[in-house]
This record gives C-alpha cells, sequence and structure tokens, in this order.
C-alpha cells in the first residue's frame, strides 16, 4: 500500500505565505505616504488659510502678469 506524503500539500499551502512580505511593505510606504500627505494639508491650512491653489491652476485669470513665469 502507497503513502501519500504529505509535504507536497503543506507546501501548496505556504506558497501564498511568500506574497505577505511584499503587501506588509506596500501597506507601510503607502501608509507613510498618506500619512505625510495628511501632515502638509493640515500645515498648509493652519499656516496658509487663505490659499486655494488658484495661481497654480489657473483657471480664472487668462492673462496673468505671472504667466511668462509658467511653464507650459
Amino acid at each position: 500500500m502507497k503513502t501519500v506524503d504529505p509535504n507536497p500539500i503543506i507546501k501548496l499551502k505556504n506558497n501564498y505565505m511568500e506574497y505577505l512580505p511584499v503587501f506588509g511593505l506596500i501597506f507601510i510606504i503607502v501608509g507613510i505616504i498618506s500619512w505625510r500627505w495628511v501632515v502638509g494639508i493640515d500645515y498648509m491650512k493652519k499656516n496658509h488659510p487663505d490659499y486655494k491653489g488658484d495661481d497654480w491652476l489657473n483657471w480664472n485669470n487668462e492673462d496673468n502678469g505671472n504667466d511668462k513665469d509658467q511653464i507650459t
């Protein structure tokens, strides 16, 4: 009578564990980036409450005097 070797069965279950460090690292990196982004938004809200980003987007004023300094 043949016996079945349990090692291939166990190996199949553990192959998915090799992705755990990769997803863990991605989760940590995305968490750090998100945290720094929120800190930056909070900094701008506290120190520059009147800034709305209109000078960067330039949607409202077509004849802006600073157009010579724009890249586009």
